[in-house]
Parts: C-alpha cells; sequence; structure tokens
C-alpha cells in the first residue's frame, strides 16, 4: 500500500505535531488488518496443531499395526535361531556384553529373549 511518508522511512525525520496525527490516522486501518491477519494466523496454527496431533495419533495407530505385518514374525524359529548364531562374532570369543549377541537379541522382545535362551549354541 503506498504511504505519503515513504519519503521520510528509514530517514532521522522527526515528525511535527501534526504529521504524528496524520500518521496514527493513517496507521489505524493497517493495524486493524495487521490484527485481523495475526488472528487468522492463530486460528490457522490451532488448527495445524490439532491436526498434527490427530496425525500423531493416527501414525502411532497405522505403525502399531503395520508391526505385525513385519515378515520376521512369520520366520520359523530356526531360522531365527540360524540368525542369532550367524550374529556371533567371528573374529574372537564372545563377550557377555548387553551390546552383543546374544544378551542384545534377547533385549528386542520377549520372543526373541526366549529364542535365544533356547539356543544352547549362542552360550
Amino acid at each position: 500500500m503506498p504511504s505519503p511518508f515513504a519519503s521520510r522511512l528509514g530517514t532521522n525525520y522527526c515528525p511535527s505535531d501534526e504529521e504524528i496525527i496524520d500518521i496514527r490516522a493513517f496507521l489505524i486501518e493497517p493495524k486493524s488488518r495487521l490484527k485481523r491477519l495475526d488472528d487468522k494466523v492463530a486460528d490457522l496454527q490451532k488448527a495445524i496443531d490439532s491436526l498434527t496431533e490427530e496425525r500423531a495419533s493416527v501414525r502411532s495407530f497405522v505403525d502399531a499395526h503395520d508391526a505385525l505385518l513385519s515378515p520376521i514374525r512369520r520366520l520359523p524359529l530356526d531360522i531365527v535361531q540360524e540368525i542369532f548364531v550367524a550374529c556371533l562374532p567371528t573374529h574372537r570369543n564372545c563377550v557377555m556384553s548387553a551390546v552383543e549377541a546374544p544378551l542384545l537379541l534377547g533385549r528386542i522382545c520377549s520372543l526373541w529373549r526366549a529364542v535365544a535362551l533356547s539356543t544352547p549354541c549362542l552360550w
């Protein structure tokens, strides 16, 4: 929007008392418009926040159910045992560390813990 004070903007000009009145009157509508825009932005932000929260909830629901479809769940236990054995270090003796197989594998879930504990060659 064009301003009658454009030549004075960005300078050290000191407006007179009459100009101050004119500037204040000139700013009534832009300030009102700014307030309306701020209110709209706030409303839209609330809507975005609500949608983001709903999306996170639906994402969590979908992820939990997608986990049921994981192919690892359909592997026969003897194959899982072979995979566990293949996870053992080959260049040194196994150290009972929580960050290495077999202890690490037993921390994944109760089924993996049962498989690891029931596989003697891991120990």
